[in-house]
């Protein structure tokens, strides 16, 4: 059976209460707490991920969160983007893996789970050193307890419900994840080397990378 427990590499972070002193990019708002990821060697391109949390919300449930993405400076801090999500906020949420096959280990932050605690969801963001960017990858969110697969150069679901349950991805050129082939459960007798390989085999038509994980 596959095993969904993943490694944690937790890569130049901290988590701590707001001050004037520790916020950066000059927020004007500084309510929550902060969490502060460093993707690069240069230390000046910083991922800010602000957690909100309302009054009468409980901690164990997903925060109201803000992420910033950009550059300090000594005389002017800039932001590159920023996005909202609901974030549940654990320590190591931070994991580095890579998700296009460029040798590059790529970002990935913990949002949430499902099916009591057993299936988790990520956002994945493409790390690119050479440029300093950081390019988010939609509906990653959707895909359920992901997984690399280097030697196919897929993406493995594995979902826990009643059967349990694989589903194979793709990127496409636009970074958005694609179905290949439908669903197949998990059984005692599964060679799962050998049916991913056949799916591939059966599912190589490029007209597929259109589709998103909904359709």
């Amino acid at each position: 059976m596959f095993n969904v427990k993943k490694v944690f590499f937790v890569y130049f972070i901290f988590i701590s209460s707001h001050s004037f002193a520790q916020k950066i990019f000059h927020q004007t708002d500084v309510k929550g707490t902060w969490q502060y990821v460093y993707p690069f060697k240069d230390k000046r391109y910083v991922m800010a991920i602000q957690y909100l949390i309302v009054d009468g919300e409980s901690s164990e449930e997903p925060s109201n969160a803000v992420i910033y993405f950009g550059q300090i400076n000594k005389k002017a801090d800039k932001i590159f983007w920023k996005e909202n999500l609901a974030l549940r906020q654990i320590s190591n949420n931070i994991t580095y893996e890579d998700y296009n096959n460029d040798e590059i280990k790529d970002l990935l932050i913990f949002e949430d789970t499902g099916g009591r605690g057993g299936n988790s969801f990520y956002n994945l963001y493409l790390v690119n050193p050479k440029n300093h960017t950081l390019t988010k990858v939609g509906d990653f969110n959707k895909i359920v307890n992901p997984n690399y697969n280097k030697k196919y150069k897929v993406i493995v679901s594995y979902g826990l419900t009643g059967t349990n349950y694989y589903q194979l991805y793709k990127l496409n050129k636009k970074h958005i994840p694609y179905k290949i082939g439908k669903p197949f459960d998990d059984t005692e007798d599964l060679d799962l080397d050998k049916k991913i390989a056949t799916i591939l085999k059966k599912n190589n038509n490029p007209k597929q990378q259109i589709k998103k994980i909904g359709n």
